[in-house]
Formats: structure tokens, C-alpha cells, sequence
């Protein structure tokens, strides 16, 4: 029974097809959250010998890592994976743990030769809330692609089992923009026998992307970052604009204030200058302004060139 059952599955590729291609949708909005979400914020004078994207990645993915060496190493900084293992402060801190990385490096640590790094001050991890909203986008754009479907082909038809071919391909032939022509008595009997069913379904995109958009919201919210949480109706005055924003500032400032106190703890204790900031690129800033300034000297330059050309034109004009 089961095995027949698969074969009728695998008959077309349809069901398959559908499973591997909800899978991907889904993997493709949990990568796009994941990289906002792993982008905000900038490391400074993180030692060369810790890598930044696998402390960002293991804050995602578990909540916590350190920024540590081992004993016998301690001008070798690294940031590895944190594994607490049952000591604690008063305040519920770890006072050893465990620092792994995937080449077997694996040795105990304590705040004597490192510091724990948390995702935030909840000490959590947002992996779940990733998955979770990457799932509810991927249900809105799934619906999405359903009602296009439904537009393309908006009818369902019944017809003898022996005709079933032959308007198989007649339709085929309609769907490829091929004119589909059959003998008078062929079309007679399939136009006798054939029941056209419309499926009637309204085109919703535009309120299934409105739902997304607002799924989206919610993500950017839960991230700290800003962005626009409604529809602009009027002018805003600068208090709404303040209580607009703060919720996501909050939730921002949450995550930036636990990696900073480790850094402080860090420098205060092993004279390292680790610094954290909201991310932007300050680079391009810089090269764009300094360009800037740049092109403005070489513009007032062929001004002025051709503010005195204009002038002895106007000379020679006069005399």
C-alpha cells in the first residue's frame, strides 16, 4: 500500500515538486531575516584572530558565545561557542564555560581568560522568531502564487475518460498561444461531452501584500530596525514620530547594550579596546564626501574658467 501510494506521488513529480519548492521559499525569507538581522551592528577593534560573522551567527543561533583564550594561548583571542556548565554567580551569570569551535577546539574558560557575549539582555536568542516569521511570509507568498494560479487557469473541466487526451491537448495548445484546431466531428463530440466549470476565484494580491508587508513589519520591529509601521495618512508632529519609533529603538538598543557590556567587561579586565556600534558604512561616507568635495573644487574651477571666457566675449562684443 505504501509503496503504491509513492509511486502515485512520484508519477508527475507534483507533490514532491511542491514540498522541495515550499521548503526553498521558506529557506529564502529566513536567509533575507537572518542577514538584516546579523547586519546591525559593527564590531571595533575586535582582535584579528576572532572572526566576527561566526560570533554574530552563534549569538543567532543559541544566544550566547564568548570572546576568550586558552591558557597556554593568551595573546590569541578567539570568539567561539559558549557552553555554561552549571556554576553560577547570585545573579544567575556563569562563572565557567565551555569554549568550542568546530575544529575540535574545545577548552574550559572562566572570567579569568574570557567573557560571555549575549544576544541581549533577555538572554535569549531570536532564532525561533526568524523561523516563525520567515514561515508566515512564505505562507502569504505561497497563497499568492495559488491565486495567480487561479487566474491563469480559471476553469475546470469534465470529460469522458476516452476524450480526456484529446482535450488535454487541445487545452495545452491554447495555454502555448498554438491555434488548436480539430475535424467537425472530433470538436462535435468533445463540445457534447465536455462540462466547463468556472472556479471563480477573485484576485486577492493586493491584500495578500499588504498582509506580508505587515508580517514584514513585525519582523523589522522584533529586529530594531526602522522603518515606516503604517501608511503615511498626514503629517506627523514630532512627538508621534518619537512615540512611532521607540518601541523598535527599544528593542535595538536591547541587543547593542549586551554586546556592549561585554566589550567594557573585556577591556576593563584585559586592557582590550573592543567597541560596539549600530552598523553603517561609514566608508562609503567618507569616499563619497571626500569625492564630493572633490568634484566641487573642479566645478567652481570650470566656472570661474568660463566666467572669464564669458567676460572677454562680452568684451570683445562691446568694443
Amino acid at each position: 500500500m505504501g509503496k503504491s501510494r509513492n509511486r502515485a506521488r512520484n508519477k508527475r513529480g507534483e507533490f514532491w515538486q511542491s514540498d522541495v519548492y515550499n521548503r526553498r521559499a521558506e529557506a529564502k525569507n529566513l536567509s533575507m531575516l537572518l542577514s538584516l538581522a546579523m547586519n546591525r551592528f559593527r564590531w571595533v577593534n575586535l582582535p584579528d584572530t576572532c572572526d566576527e560573522r561566526f560570533l554574530e551567527m552563534t549569538l543567532h543561533r543559541t544566544g550566547v558565545a564568548t570572546i576568550c583564550h586558552a591558557q597556554n594561548m593568551p595573546d590569541v583571542w578567539q570568539s567561539l561557542i559558549a557552553s555554561p556548565y552549571g556554576e553560577f554567580n547570585a545573579y544567575g551569570i556563569p562563572v565557567r564555560w565551555r569554549a568550542t569551535g568546530y575544529d575540535q577546539t574545545n577548552y574550559d574558560v572562566s572570567t579569568e581568560n574570557g567573557e560571555l557575549v549575549y544576544y541581549s539582555f533577555s538572554r535569549t536568542n531570536p532564532w525561533n522568531a526568524l523561523e516563525i516569521f520567515a514561515r508566515k511570509l512564505t505562507h502569504y507568498e505561497r497563497t499568492e502564487d495559488v491565486n495567480l494560479f487561479h487566474q491563469h487557469k480559471p476553469m475546470v473541466f469534465i470529460a469522458p475518460q476516452e476524450k480526456k487526451l484529446e482535450l488535454a491537448n487541445m487545452l495545452k495548445q491554447v495555454a502555448g498561444n498554438e491555434p488548436a484546431v480539430l475535424g467537425d466531428t472530433n470538436f462535435a463530440d468533445l463540445a457534447a461531452n465536455v462540462t466547463k466549470i468556472d472556479t471563480e476565484v477573485p484576485l486577492i494580491v493586493e491584500e495578500l501584500a499588504k498582509g506580508k508587508q505587515n508580517v514584514f513589519y513585525d519582523a523589522l520591529l522584533y529586529l530594531g530596525i526602522p522603518h515606516l509601521a503604517f501608511e503615511k495618512g498626514e503629517r506627523m508632529i514630532e512627538h508621534e514620530v518619537t512615540a512611532n519609533t521607540a518601541p523598535t529603538n527599544i528593542m535595538l538598543l536591547d541587543c547593542l547594550q549586551a554586546r556592549r557590556q561585554a566589550a567594557k567587561e573585556l577591556n576593563k579586565r584585559f586592557g582590550l579596546n573592543i567597541e560596539v556600534y549600530f552598523n553603517d558604512d561609514w566608508e562609503s561616507y567618507n569616499y563619497n564626501y571626500e569625492n564630493n568635495l572633490e568634484a566641487l573644487a573642479q566645478d567652481k574651477v570650470i566656472l570661474s574658467q568660463d566666467e572669464s571666457f564669458s567676460g572677454l566675449i562680452g568684451g570683445a562684443e562691446n568694443e
